[in-house]
């Protein structure tokens, strides 16, 4: 019976050294609990939102500087009646959130969370902005009509609004009865050098006549004032601002059919800015929950003008 008992001792104690040299220089014979290695919290997996304010890079930190030209026309800017005291803003006004580019700059801002405290305006001529190189501004808005040329010095965002041509003209004149774009051509018609209108005329309206053609809009204005042409092609928000504020007795004859790839403006940014990714989702944004089409036809659309044919 010692013997026996002797015996098993001995086996069972080799038993339990082999284990134990297994454990120590082998695999695990069993998983380890979920307590060695825990899931990681919720806080440690979540991501920040680099479209935010709080983690956008912008000129000034806490601030989304914008930047339009000057003089602001309507109706992407509207005129105050009393200016600011020392404003430097010539017309239109782009602090007051009022007109077409004004409050979309402001939506845009919001949908990045920033409120309009934080949006500081500055005048940026046209021209110097469309250029290559560092800007003082984060974003711009003054009718910038997106080109793949442009979009080489600088870069243009999502459209923002979709543009059509009109023609305007005086209310006395026998074009301000036509009523489809075939009638147009019996006119003499002018438009500005280098723009989509002067090229609506020549590719769609097709004239008997050359259009006249014009280096800034008040040469086409005073033209048409002396009878030199019947009307004007401009795009469709700068009709309604040359009809009531720059032309006695003017009217819009109409707005003009898209043809070919629909035109739109851009929110104009430097190139290759960190930004404009996040500008992109902002319109998107405002886009989708009705904001955009809502100041769309509180400064365009609502203004009213016949569609010509």
């Amino acid at each position: 019976m010692r013997t026996i008992t002797r015996l098993t001792m001995l086996a069972a104690l080799a038993a339990l050294l082999g284990a134990c040299s297994a454990g120590a220089s082998g695999a695990p014979t069993t998983q380890p609990s979920a307590a060695v290695t825990p899931a990681p919290s919720a806080a440690a997996t979540a991501t920040a939102d680099p479209c935010t304010a709080a983690n956008l890079t912008t000129l000034s930190a806490g601030t989304l500087t914008v930047g339009a030209d000057n003089p602001a026309y309507p109706p992407y800017f509207e005129i105050p009646s009393a200016a600011p005291s020392g404003s430097p803003w010539e017309l239109g006004d782009p602090t007051n959130g009022h007109g077409l580019e004004s409050a979309t700059a402001y939506a845009i801002a919001k949908a990045l969370g920033y409120d309009a405290t934080a949006v500081k305006w500055v005048v940026a001529p046209f021209n110097n902005a469309i250029q290559p190189g560092t800007k003082d501004f984060d974003i711009y808005l003054t009718q910038v009509s997106y080109s793949a040329d442009r979009a080489q010095a600088v870069d243009l965002s999502d459209g923002y609004f979709d543009l059509n041509q009109a023609v305007v003209a005086l209310a006395d004149n026998p074009i301000a009865k036509v009523t489809d774009v075939a009638g147009l051509a019996a006119f003499r018609l002018g438009a500005q050098v280098g723009t989509t209108s002067y090229q609506y005329i020549i590719d769609n309206i097709k004239p008997t006549e050359d259009p006249s053609v014009f280096n800034v809009n008040d040469d086409a204005i005073s033209a048409l004032n002396a009878k030199q042409i019947d009307g004007i092609v401009v795009d469709f928000p700068t009709a309604f601002y040359m009809r009531d504020a720059q032309l006695t007795g003017g009217v819009i004859v109409g707005s003009l059919p898209t043809k070919g790839p629909v035109e739109h403006f851009s929110v104009l940014l430097t190139k290759g800015s960190p930004l404009t990714p996040c500008v992109n989702a902002a319109i998107g944004k405002i886009k989708a929950d009705g904001t955009l089409a809502a100041i769309v036809t509180q400064w365009i659309t609502s203004q009213g003008a016949p569609e010509l044919k």
